[in-house]
């Protein structure tokens, strides 16, 4: 606490306690104006931290290698003791960059919890490091950085260290990965994900431009990104952006391709090696202590290998998200979406296949549906509000002594993710009721948006057409019934695993 009764921050702590280390006035000046311009999370380094030496002319690149390069600062006035905070009142970093609001977005992880991905990055550069005991949870933010000063002998150039790291991983988190656009409510059809780099054209112009030149590259690395950002939303759940953070550390400047490839490969990686591996999953099938870890690194490095294709998934898959199991993770639905749009994308995408065409017949048959048109596709994206599990064929109608039972139900068939709001409004209703609703136009499209859950409903409208022509026979409210969830599992999985 200080003297006016708030408690310090504790990446105050961590600051005081490094910077005690550096004895030579400029570098803890360099220290000091380093540590604050990252602290500012919202607005890109280049705004905060403005030197060409370090970002080139333009702004858009990493220049330097190690702390010795970075520009002096003018000396520091006093060292900023634990005593001094003490008897500061605390001060909150501000965006200092507000009339210029194109610089501006909602960062995917708050300024602790980035310090201690970067404190993994760093400790991975000394040998006695352990990984597997290594903790991203800023609860655990001061332990963690005892321990690592705990194990270097010197200390001051571990700080230097650390301090350059942390003004690379912040260029590569706000150049190489999605943040999130400051608009409150998601609109249909307009992906609030942005993926750009600061770009100054001249000293007084500069603005964000895509990270990629090419339309289609540049929307598969927003999905991907996206992917895991809604997938891990929780700021102490990032394995993920460690694992970016140390592929974009051990390349320089890859290109778009480059980076797509790597972040394919991820998402590959963790969808079969930990995913579908018995082995790192726990009794609620959620990847278990250092599941990440065992998979995606091999000592001190990536572990980039490609999946082993010679694998029965299927009945893996089978085995571990039985029929019965409701304990199907979030990441396994978006992988789903994120390989059906893949789909799309490489089969129709810019071919302008029209309507009733051989290629969009075949594409639709292998979704096991109609044509429901391509809007969905084109203005599909990852949304934060999706993350609620909907059994399409509902729970409270199902057991012994009813059509489908319990366990037919609970399976990947009968699943999808919709948002919590769309979901507790109609989670009782009929196949053909819940329909009807989310088609009304009234409800929010962004909540129903999964490719999954499109072609659930699809199948649902194909089957009640054919019933009202009596091609179909079956009873009022099955228009979707258990031979359609296995079905569907089954085209599901074959579209995911024809992926690999």
């Amino acid at each position: 606490m200080n003297s006016r009764g708030e408690q310090l921050e504790k990446h105050e702590i961590v600051k005081s306690t490094l910077s005690q280390y550096l004895k030579d006035k400029k570098d803890l000046a360099t220290f000091s104006r380093v540590w604050e311009a990252c602290s500012e999370m919202n607005v890109y380094i280049q705004t905060a931290f403005q030197n060409t030496e370090v970002f080139g002319s333009q702004l858009g690149g990493f220049m330097i290698k190690d702390f010795e390069q970075i520009p002096a600062q003018d000396e520091y006035d006093g060292k900023e003791t634990l005593l001094n905070l003490l008897k500061s009142p605390i001060t909150k970093f501000e965006d200092k960059s507000k009339e210029n609001q194109n610089d501006r977005f909602q960062p995917i992880i708050d300024f602790p919890n980035f310090l201690l991905i970067v404190l993994k990055l760093t400790r991975m550069q000394y040998e006695n490091f352990v990984p597997a005991e290594f903790t991203l949870d800023d609860k655990e933010l001061l332990k963690e950085f005892t321990n690592a000063l705990h194990d270097v002998d010197d200390r001051a150039g571990f700080a230097r260290k650390f301090v350059f790291n942390l003004l690379k991983a912040k260029f590569l988190l706000d150049n190489y990965i999605v943040h999130h656009d400051l608009g409150e409510k998601e609109q249909f059809g307009d992906n609030p994900w942005k993926l750009q780099y600061f770009y100054r054209e001249t000293p007084k112009k500069h603005y964000p431009k895509n990270r990629s030149k090419t339309q289609e590259v540049q929307k598969e690395l927003i999905h991907l990104l996206s992917m895991f950002e809604v997938s891990f939303t929780p700021k102490q759940r990032k394995n993920y952006l460690f694992y970016c953070m140390m592929y974009l550390f051990s390349v320089n400047e890859p290109t778009e391709n480059e980076y797509l490839k790597f972040l394919q490969l991820l998402a590959r990686k963790y969808f079969y090696n930990v995913y579908l591996n018995p082995s790192c999953l726990n009794e609620r099938n959620q990847p278990g202590p250092n599941a990440f870890d065992s998979v995606m690194l091999t000592g001190f490095k990536l572990n980039l290998d490609h999946v082993n294709d010679c694998v029965d998934y299927k009945s893996i898959f089978e085995d571990v998200y039985k029929v019965g199991s409701m304990d199907i993770p979030l990441y396994v639905f978006n992988y789903t979406d994120y390989i059906l749009w893949k789909k799309y994308a490489d089969e129709l995408r810019g071919e302008k296949i029209k309507k009733g065409s051989g290629e969009r017949n075949q594409f639709f048959e292998e979704l096991g549906c109609s044509d429901f048109e391509l809007d969905s596709f084109n203005n599909f994206y990852f949304s934060r509000t999706r993350k609620s599990l909907e059994h399409y064929y509902p729970q409270a109608k199902s057991g012994v002594d009813k059509p489908i039972t319990f366990e037919d139900i609970n399976r990947f068939g009968n699943f999808a993710m919709i948002g919590a709001e769309a979901n507790s409004s109609g989670s009782n209703w009929d196949p053909k009721q819940k329909l009807d609703h989310y088609n009304d136009g009234k409800t929010d499209p962004v909540s129903v948006a999964s490719l999954k859950f499109k072609i659930m409903m699809q199948i649902c409208q194909d089957n009640h057409k054919s019933m009202l022509n009596g091609d179909l026979d079956r009873s009022k409210g099955m228009e979707w019934n258990v031979e359609d969830m296995r079905k569907h599992q089954e085209k599901m999985l074959d579209i995911i695993l024809r992926s690999l």
